[in-house]
């Protein structure tokens, strides 16, 4: 049979979307469907959970806020009367459809196609259960493409062990076999959890069993490549081995021995240990450290780290992630030869790492920039370097609206520029500052300037902090 297109088109009834990712993901558009039906079983849905990650037509313009709402203590006896957490909302506004599209191969795949449809309109939310949404399908002859107004994302299907290809990729769930079984083993789960006998209340664990896919949104041109890392123990399972934040040089040199360990007998060698071409110098390798984030009181102890080089060694990248594997990198110290922590292959749909790589108009340093030059005495000069810092990193300086400067820390998480330790670089002043920007049009993470860039020195988060 010629090829055809199954189109699954979602609306949003109040125009709002509260689900964590953008777009929803597969993984939460089957489970949307499975809530309207109340059952697994339902026609069509064993069929979808098959189905190769579909291309995804978004909204382009999709406005978001956030703002916090605090929820009483209304079950726990323990707290006084009044008290409440702050729980932060995140809302996009949506004006149009988000469609999915799966294609057609056989006969069969039609006629299951056919019958997911009817299965498909009982769908009454999408995003939180707030979110009205209504879903229809339809079977396309032409192929559909996306207008003005939309944003196609394509899944990548890049090995599984490079799930975070670029700064413009997203990671989205979709469903894999077992995808439908885990929901039901969940909502048996929720029937129990309050055991009489016993006299607790057992938590309900998300569903596991799916896959963690990037997207790539057509259009749009990627600045960098990265490979997300696990710090760990030593032997210690998933136990997370913490370093302090102001020694984020000497936690990527350990990270830059360990890749150059990985790939000596390699023709690697040069790009792990951060050498570019004679004609291309920065067509090299960074290891980038990151303290961790969430909220006022995290400690800002680093745990995770980022392999970063230009979206052009891309080819580079992914094939050191496939020597990497599943094989942790072995962080020694050079003195001692003792193993202080293994570097592993990390999930990036991560609170943390999203911190960095969000879109964002404002963005603050979270370890100081060393501004690239010898000679700051006056605002202008400050200006200049900090002009030529967003060149050397590849970001138009027409983009920046304003900045300000500080020698003491924007973010509950960061120290004093005079408390980190610094490479002994040749030149006769370095000038660590704090730096606070602000762009005129949002721009993604992650955003690493100054002359430590490459080492875990002026590494920026996004957000209002």
């Amino acid at each position: 049979m010629p090829e055809r297109w199954l189109v699954l088109e979602a609306r949003f009834h109040t125009g709002m979307y509260r689900g964590a990712e953008w777009p929803p993901s597969p993984f939460r558009l089957l489970q949307a469907i499975v809530a309207g039906n109340r059952s697994i079983e339902a026609p069509g849905l064993a069929w979808l959970e098959q189905r190769a990650a579909p291309d995804i037509f978004a909204p382009a313009d999709v406005p978001e806020s956030r703002y916090k709402i605090y929820v009483p203590h209304n079950t726990d006896r323990r707290k006084r009367d009044g008290q409440s957490d702050a729980r932060e909302i995140k809302e996009r506004r949506v004006s149009g459809p988000v469609r999915y599209v799966y294609p057609l191969k056989t006969d069969a795949d039609l006629a299951e196609a056919t019958r997911l449809i009817d299965t498909a309109s009982q769908l009454h939310t999408l995003g939180s259960g707030q979110d009205q949404a209504s879903l229809a399908g339809s079977v396309e002859e032409v192929t559909p493409v996306g207008s003005t107004s939309e944003i196609h994302y394509a899944a990548s299907h890049a090995s599984r062990v490079m799930p975070l290809r670029s700064d413009i990729d997203v990671q989205l769930r979709v469903p894999v076999p077992g995808s439908l079984a885990a929901l039901e083993a969940r909502f048996q789960a929720s029937q129990t959890r309050l055991n009489k006998d016993k006299g607790w209340l057992s938590p309900v664990q998300a569903p596991a069993v799916h896959e963690v896919m990037a997207y790539s949104p057509a259009g749009q041109v990627a600045r960098v490549a990265m490979l997300p890392l696990h710090l760990r123990k030593p032997h210690q399972g998933q136990s997370f081995r913490p370093f302090d934040a102001r020694n984020a040089v000497v936690v990527a040199g350990l990270l830059r021995g360990a890749v150059m360990r990985c790939t000596e007998s390699s023709h690697l060698a040069d790009f792990a240990a951060g050498y570019g071409p004679e004609n291309e110098p920065d067509h090299r390798l960074s290891w980038v450290p990151l303290p961790s984030l969430g909220h006022a009181h995290t400690d800002g102890l680093i745990r995770r780290a980022l392999l970063i080089a230009p979206i052009e060694c891309l080819p580079q990248l992914a094939e050191l992630a496939g020597m990497l594997g599943q094989d942790a990198l072995q962080m020694t110290d050079e003195d001692s030869g003792e193993c202080v922590a293994q570097a592993v292959l990390a999930d990036p749909d991560d609170g943390v790492f999203n911190a960095y790589r969000r879109e964002s108009t404002d963005w603050t340093s979270i370890t100081p920039v060393i501004l690239p030059g010898d000679h700051a005495d006056s605002p202008r000069l400050v200006r200049n370097l900090i002009f030529k810092a967003l060149r050397n990193a590849g970001i138009d300086t027409g983009l920046l609206a304003n900045f300000s400067t500080s020698r003491v820390p924007y973010l509950p998480q960061s120290h004093h520029v005079g408390d980190y330790r610094l490479k002994a670089w040749k030149a006769a002043r370095l000038i660590p500052l704090h730096v606070r920007l602000k762009f005129h049009r949002p721009l993604r993470g992650p955003l690493l300037l100054g002359r430590g860039r490459h080492f875990g020195l002026g590494v920026f988060c996004g957000g209002q902090q």
